[in-house]
């Protein structure tokens, strides 16, 4: 049987999870081709990625999401009010994560009908 030091296993791991962003950095480029030249976009996914697995994510859906908008929004989860809504206690951090994604879709709803209302 084969075994690892600790090391050996926590290169692994580190290299799955860099596989793991690098995947899903060529999906955000295929959909956003615009960030295709962003010679800084896989490094940003991965400290992204590592900063919300330090903050308690666990789903793959959440942390994709999360990748996503780190895409568009170069470090939005340190901006200071999302970052203390991510951090308050008593719900788990991808329920936060949801609430953050609900008020941003909210208000681009809203911008949108006001600017449909001011071109009437």
């Amino acid at each position: 049987m084969l075994e690892l030091t600790e090391e050996q296993w926590a290169s692994l791991c580190a290299s799955d999870e860099r596989n793991f962003v690098a995947t899903i950095r060529d999906d955000i480029v295929q959909a956003s081709p615009r960030l295709a030249g962003d010679s800084t976009l896989l490094n940003r996914l991965v400290r992204a990625y590592q900063d919300a697995k330090r903050m308690g994510f666990q789903q793959d859906k959440a942390l994709v999401e999360f990748l996503y908008v780190e895409a568009d929004v170069p470090e939005f989860y340190r901006k200071p009010a999302i970052a203390a809504w991510l951090a308050k206690p008593g719900r788990p951090v991808e329920e936060r994560f949801e609430d953050v994604l609900a008020v941003a879709r909210r208000k681009l709803m809203d911008r949108a009908a006001n600017r449909i209302q001011e071109e009437k």
